[in-house]
């Protein structure tokens, strides 16, 4: 009788502190959720901007440089709207995982109070047949009559108390049920919402490549997009210059944080200098951004094939298969998404000391800003351009323009 009434209120005890410890993960999640929901509401939003002024620019014009900007950028936002579904889809499924481990845990529960209480029942009443009052009223003396009396009364509170827990569990059941109900029609919305984007994303892509193809026939756009190229170059080589001066001002409010907490006995914290023999050590040993490729532009001065001019190129330009993965050369952190006409979506990232790498012609990007990333880590995959399927990568040295080549281990 003890060790039954132990176990019951033990198990009890256990789906309590189970059941707050659940709801307080519940209440954590919920937060996350919103975030996650607000964020696929502004990438929608931002495709459905895009889309309408690539419907506008259409009317204007067949074919234009600022349509394929238009796609470019949407077609990043579609990617970006599938993989915080895909997100969903998978924390959904560990929601409908925890279910089915607590519908497990509560049919075990229930299975074993009915079979205690079974069992208690049973070898009571396997010592006879004789009503209550009969029981206590042929006891041989008044002491064993107050014993059996207390017995019975107990037994009659313990078959309440369980009949009571086998009733909550069968509730509790049937709650858990409809809870699973509920998350695999969640599950299936989500699947239908991810299969949608991505037909529209499909759709998008084929408009990118046809534009691509009408665009490359053009004459005037080559000439068109070497002015932007050279435009959005100096842009590039201005928000390199902005990160700089920014982390040159983090360094500064470091060091006068640092400054206040030492004791005035001690010198000032001064910034640490930077390891040239750290540089001479990488340098010609960095991996490459991508798996498998060939240069198709190597950095310096080239000559235009078809407008029959010298441009320069401050980086190299890779060819790959399309949707080939870019992968950081080196441990750092990502700086800077952004996008700019001729380069595309890029990621800047901040490697070592004043080490600084570009990819750029990204159709997908698995990062954000802020984020740490290692050596061969894959932040994005390769789109198609005007060039083909290439991928553009510069290497910085503070201000200074480096060859990559120089920078990346020989094949």
């Amino acid at each position: 009788m003890l060790k039954k009434s132990f176990l019951t209120s033990a198990v009890s005890a256990f789906i309590l502190v189970s059941g707050v410890l659940m709801s307080i993960s519940s209440g954590q999640e919920k937060p996350k959720l919103n975030t996650k929901k607000q964020e696929l509401q502004q990438l929608r939003g931002n495709i459905k901007l895009y889309q309408k002024e690539i419907e506008e620019s259409t009317k204007k014009e067949s074919s234009s440089l600022e349509t394929l900007d238009r796609l470019e950028k949407q077609n990043l936002q579609a990617h970006q709207t599938i993989k915080r579904i895909s997100d969903q889809i998978s924390a959904n499924s560990r929601n409908v995982g925890n279910i089915e481990n607590q519908i497990q845990f509560a049919g075990n529960k229930l299975s074993y109070l009915s079979n205690e209480y079974a069992h208690f029942a049973r070898s009571f009443y396997e010592r006879g047949t004789m009503h209550d009052l009969e029981l206590i009223l042929t006891a041989s003396s008044v002491n064993e009559m107050l014993i059996r009396y207390e017995y019975l009364r107990r037994f009659s509170e313990q078959t309440k108390a369980d009949m009571a827990s086998i009733s909550s569990e069968r509730d509790k059941l049937s709650q858990l049920r409809e809870q699973l109900h509920q998350q695999l029609n969640r599950q299936e919305n989500f699947l239908a919402q991810k299969n949608t984007e991505e037909g529209k994303l499909s759709s998008r892509i084929k408009e990118q490549k046809d534009l691509i193809t009408v665009l490359r026939k053009n004459k005037e756009v080559y000439a068109e997009q070497l002015k932007r190229s050279q435009d959005a170059a100096a842009e590039l080589e201005k928000l390199i210059q902005t990160l700089i001066a920014e982390e040159e001002e983090k360094k500064k409010q470091e060091a006068r944080l640092a400054a206040k907490k030492i004791n005035e006995s001690n010198p000032p914290a001064t910034s640490e200098p930077v390891n040239e023999s750290e540089r001479s050590e990488i340098k010609g040993r960095l991996p490459w951004p991508v798996s498998n490729g060939r240069i198709v532009a190597k950095f310096g001065e080239h000559e235009n094939p078809v407008l029959k001019t010298v441009t320069l190129n401050y980086g190299i330009d890779i060819a790959v298969k399309e949707n080939s993965e870019v992968k950081s050369v080196a441990d750092g952190e990502v700086s800077r998404i952004f996008w700019l006409p001729s380069y595309g979506n890029l990621v800047i990232i901040d490697n070592y000391k004043g080490l600084r790498t570009v990819y750029s012609h990204l159709a997908d990007i698995f990062v954000k800003e802020g984020d740490k990333v290692k050596a061969g880590e894959a932040i994005g995959t390769v789109g198609e351009s005007l060039s083909g399927s290439v991928l553009h990568f510069e290497v910085w040295l503070e201000k200074d323009k480096q060859d990559p080549e120089t920078w990346l281990s020989k094949k």
